[in-house]
């Protein structure tokens, strides 16, 4: 029994096919009994001579059958032109051809299902192709893996922001998805997961049953121009004092494997304050800062806060300023406040930003494609896709909007 060696190939491999030992034959797989109409053209090439020869028959059972036998001795048989037919009117065939040289068959066109009328081709100079029963060429998918998609919608009712310039989370904020809280996890904080019941106020974005997730489209819309960011918030923490001045050990909990990399070592990864209750500190603090680990894994790294906002509206988010050359967070070791910010609280959030849209008209927003052949931004599973934007004015912003996530 000959031993098939399968290699991986494409409709465009083998442009030419010659045969040049005695040992050489091309051979055709069939897996039914079905009508398999064959032709086939070559040369023979000698130092003295140039013959064309043609072959042809019919295979009627499931089988293997030669259709160029091997060249003679001193002689190189080209191969011209092959077609490989069903000429059956209901049943289909899955068709193989293989190359023999008397020890082993390799493959020279991997399986195909030729559905009846169809056609397996090849020429000389062109490789391999497939027509169906009206002549034409059937051109394969570039994903062989297959491709599906849903959507998102979402829809939130945001407060006052704190002041223009200053960004907003609408995490709080009824719509839908409803309100996000951070719940009670300490100092060392909790990892988010968007498709956990604790985190419902996330996007519903549910994870893919194999493969991946990717955004490749998101439209929306507010009630004033703004600018909007949707982030991947992976960890959130609870407990800090907005009185106490000096360190405040945080000592972080690991974060989930959702970096730019899907990973846990922080890459595109940074921190903000989010403000969850209203602080009452008169004036701006400007000493606000926070030790952290690298995502290079250096510890001792300095972020900085130049400038929180006084008297924060709940909903304000501050991000912190990595030291110079940081790519992102790993972990966080500790918070200090530097100044009292008066009352309320605080939460520290670790979050990765997929995607950002200006909106430059009120109630017309402008939508964000990503050629979806590429096919967009990676969404590891258990993103909490949150949406963040950067106020305007002090008016009250309502969003809404939807998105385009594929899966693959």
């Amino acid at each position: 029994m000959k031993k098939a060696i399968l290699l991986l190939v494409s409709v465009s491999c083998f442009p030419s096919i010659i045969l040049d030992t005695t040992g050489k034959l091309i051979e055709v797989t069939t897996s039914a009994a079905t009508n398999v109409d064959f032709h086939a053209s070559y040369v023979d090439i000698t130092t003295s001579a140039f013959t064309p020869i043609e072959n042809d028959g019919q295979i009627t059972t499931a089988t293997t059958t030669a259709i160029i036998a091997a060249p003679g001795a001193s002689t190189q048989r080209q191969v011209k032109a092959i077609s490989i037919t069903n000429t059956s009117s209901t049943t289909a065939n899955n068709i193989s051809v293989f190359l023999d040289n008397g020890v082993s068959a390799r493959l020279l066109f991997p399986v195909t299902t030729l559905s009846a009328g169809e056609s397996l081709q090849y020429s000389d100079g062109q490789g391999w192709y497939v027509v169906d029963a009206f002549g034409r060429r059937k051109v394969q998918a570039d994903d062989l893996g297959g491709i599906s998609g849903r959507s998102f919608d979402f829809y939130k009712i945001g407060t006052a922001p704190e002041a223009a310039g200053n960004f907003y989370s609408w995490s709080k904020d009824s719509g839908f998805p409803g309100a996000w809280a951070a719940g009670t996890p300490g100092l060392a904080g909790r990892t988010i997961d968007g498709t956990a019941a604790a985190d419902a106020g996330c996007m519903v974005i549910a994870n893919p049953a194999s493969g991946g997730n990717y955004l490749a489209q998101l439209n929306a819309t507010g009630t004033v121009a703004h600018n909007l960011f949707m982030q991947d918030w992976l960890w959130v923490n609870t407990g800090a004092v907005v009185t106490t001045t000096t360190g405040q050990s945080v000592n972080s909990v690991t974060f989930p494997a959702r970096d730019v990399n899907g990973s846990t070592n922080g890459e595109g990864v940074g921190v903000g304050i989010l403000v969850t209750g209203a602080t009452t500190n008169a004036s701006p603090v400007t000493n606000t800062t926070l030790t952290y680990t690298n995502s290079e894994n250096q510890n001792t790294r300095t972020a900085t806060i130049s400038s929180f906002p006084a008297t924060a509206a709940i909903g304000t988010f501050v991000p912190f300023q990595l030291q110079a050359g940081d790519k992102g967070v790993r972990s966080i070791q500790t918070l200090t406040l530097g100044t009292s910010y008066g009352g309320g609280s605080i939460s520290l959030v670790a979050y990765k930003t997929i995607i950002g849209q200006p909106m430059t008209l009120a109630n017309a927003g402008s939508p964000q494609g990503i050629p979806v052949y590429n096919p967009g931004v990676r969404m590891y599973n258990g993103t909490c896709l949150m949406p963040v934007g950067i106020a305007s004015s002090t008016t009250a912003v309502t969003i809404a909007g939807s998105g385009m996530v594929l899966q693959r």
